[in-house]
């Protein structure tokens, strides 16, 4: 059985050509499971035939469009042709490129100065398509470099791909990402009052590579949320970025965020998280500490005076017993000065029984005591930035960086976590976490990538 594909082009001014593609053979007597419909090398081999014929039509037709100028409708001359190599996702195709003389008719006097242009350097300007270049930065950031290249080679007709063009590709993504213009502000946008908007923070360490002097360094993650705008998420390396608070400023402004717009900042009560993004707006921001790093050290304080009354006799500690429990209770309404109040009870509790006692009972009295000072300490260095986390709750509004602590396996572990055995430069880690938020905010899609 033979199959021959061929492909037919109708250009704009009536001329139609045929293109035969590739012609197809197939066993039907004695045939095999192989025999039967593409295998991928046929696939493979198709497609950049296609592209091929498809490529060359279109580019003829768009450089005989511009010998026509758009404000004198003049047609222009052609200065020479010349071969122009694109590379797209289904092959490297060789293509003949019309130059065209400009038309001096917007210069007084008209000059007679012979300068020519190609259009396909407008619309390529890399020699690459978008696609290409998305699907090799988008690659490189979620496998190794080597495997992205493997995965593009084994799977598309591009041309060869090695790991050096992937990482090439990804840090020329990621400054396209970088120096990105904003998003249109529509009218709305212009005359509604500002929302506030949500920023919440959390970071990462990567392991360094050796010539940096330095064990690792802090990828900071984050996601910001408005009312107008869609979620905008964000990862960067401080001191891999040209200037990091230029870029999260960007990103904010994305997500909507104008002078004088309040920000409110959640995260784990690292103080260098919310000056960040007070130094990056200009302005004072409300910081509001995370319910989850402060339930997670509720409940050890929890479970260590459950050992210890368990080691101690019913009558011993039953007041304490009822502050042990009302304590999410008071930290969770707001009160905080009544949980300190609380706290203290229990670490004189836990000292006056670790010198009474001796063996277990001791031991047990002093976890209930470290963990005791390590609630108090952590509430106390971040008092003014405990809230009514049940009124919050109530009004809708978020209480946890559940958000952000997923972001840290999203674009830093995923990537750079210590399983992937690998080491970084601070610029390299900032481009990859930029390119990895990027393609999770679907802002490398298609016509998306020049607006990301």
């Amino acid at each position: 059985m033979k199959f021959t594909i061929k492909l037919e082009t109708e250009l704009s001014w009536g001329e139609t050509r045929s293109h035969e593609i590739c012609t197809l053979e197939r066993r039907t007597l004695d045939a095999s499971s192989e025999d039967l419909g593409l295998c991928l090398a046929d696939a493979k081999s198709l497609l950049k035939e296609i592209q091929r014929a498809l490529l060359q039509d279109q580019v003829e037709e768009i450089g005989e469009i511009a010998r026509v100028c758009r404000f004198c409708g003049t047609y222009l001359a052609v200065h020479d042709r010349r071969q122009r190599r694109i590379d797209t996702l289904f092959g490297r195709v060789t293509v003949e490129v019309l130059r065209v003389r400009m038309c001096m008719c917007g210069l007084p006097g008209f000059p007679t100065l012979k300068v020519a242009r190609s259009p396909l350097t407008r619309l390529l300007p890399d020699h690459a398509t978008p696609e290409l270049r998305r699907l090799q930065a988008e690659l490189g950031a979620r496998h190794s470099f080597r495997e992205a290249a493997w995965l593009l080679n084994e799977l598309t007709p591009c041309a060869r791909q090695n790991h050096v063009t992937i990482r090439n590709r990804l840090a020329t993504i990621a400054e396209d990402i970088a120096d990105s213009e904003l998003p249109a502000t529509t009218e709305a946008d212009r005359h509604s009052n500002p929302s506030g908007v949500t920023v919440f923070l959390d970071s990462a360490y990567v392991r360094s590579r050796p010539e940096y002097q330095r064990r690792n360094f802090e990828i900071i993650v984050g996601s910001i949320e408005s009312e107008r705008r869609e979620k905008r998420r964000f990862g960067l390396s401080v001191i891999g970025a040209n200037n990091p608070r230029a870029y999260l400023r960007r990103n904010l402004e994305s997500a909507g965020w104008r002078d004088g717009t309040a920000v409110t900042v959640l995260s784990d009560g690292d103080p260098a998280l919310p000056r960040f993004v007070r130094d990056a707006t200009g302005a004072d921001v409300r910081h509001i500490l995370d319910w989850w790093h402060i339930s997670i050290r509720i409940r050890h304080v929890e479970t260590t005076f459950q050992t210890l009354f368990s080691l101690l006799d019913d009558s011993v500690g039953l007041e304490v017993e009822k502050l042990v429990q009302n304590l999410r209770w008071r930290i969770w309404h707001g009160q905080t000065a009544r949980a300190l109040d609380a706290i203290e009870v229990l670490f004189r509790f836990g000292m006056r029984v670790r010198r009474q006692t001796v063996g277990r009972t001791n031991d047990a009295a002093f976890s209930a005591v470290a963990r005791t000072m390590e609630l108090q300490t952590y509430l106390e260095y971040n008092r003014a930035a405990l809230v009514d986390y049940d009124l919050r709750r109530r009004s809708g509004k978020a209480v946890s960086t559940s958000r952000a602590e997923g972001l840290v396996n999203d674009i830093a572990n995923a990537r750079m976590g210590k399983k992937r055995r690998m080491r970084w430069s601070p610029k390299g880690a900032h481009r990859v976490a930029t390119v990895r938020a990027a393609a999770l905010d679907g802002r490398l899609g298609k016509g998306q990538l020049r607006a990301a």
